[in-house]
């Protein structure tokens, strides 16, 4: 009598149609963090480019682009008007305090990107 031979090819197509969704579902998922301490970043890599446009966003919510203060509620109008006609493609690097609140840095991040700026980067110890 011949024993039964066991194929997996039908188990494998399954296997990577579910690794399919779940890589698909997991980009989708919204993480919440209860507590995040940043900025700490990498220590082997540093900035090599000198910035065009430095924004430093400080503990208690003030907004300085090229060490000239900036208003919070206004700063998408202010930075447009200001920096609206720049190149496109000027190195802005962004360094924010650890302790500011993240929706207070995704506006000053939005502003920057709404008027065009592709090449940004966010300092880090």
């Amino acid at each position: 009598m011949k024993k039964p031979e066991l194929n997996i090819t039908p188990f494998v197509d399954i296997m990577l149609v579910l690794l399919a969704i779940l890589m698909v579902s997991v980009t989708l998922t919204v993480y919440q963090e209860k507590t995040v301490d940043l900025p700490q970043g990498s220590r082997t890599t540093a900035a090599t480019k000198k910035a065009e446009i430095d924004v430093v966003i400080t503990k208690n919510g003030k907004v300085f682009v090229n060490k000239e203060e900036f208003d919070l509620r206004n700063f998408e109008e202010e930075f447009n008007l200001k920096y609206g006609n720049w190149n496109k493609n000027a190195l802005v690097y962004i360094a924010a305090d650890k302790h500011i609140k993240y929706q207070t840095f995704m506006k000053v991040y939005a502003a920057i990107v709404k008027v065009g700026f592709r090449q940004i980067g966010l300092l880090t110890q």
